[in-house]
């Protein structure tokens, strides 16, 4: 699984660095992605990508 933002769609809005602070974080106004989803957070990571309310965030496998 490979995580992305697409930072010129992104918002800075948070939610999904709120939802897996492991895996996002908001910086410079706008999410990255500061590693790669294991396990549980997997679950968590598809969650906050179908949370993203500008559909910002894609997850490859």
């Amino acid at each position: 699984m490979t995580i992305t933002v697409d930072a010129k769609r992104c918002i800075g809005c948070g939610m999904c660095a709120a939802a897996v602070p492991g895996i996002f974080a908001v910086e410079g106004g706008v999410s990255v992605v500061k590693g790669q989803p294991e396990g549980a957070q997997e679950r968590r990571a598809f969650d906050a990508a179908n949370g993203c309310p500008v559909n910002a965030i894609r997850i490859t496998r």
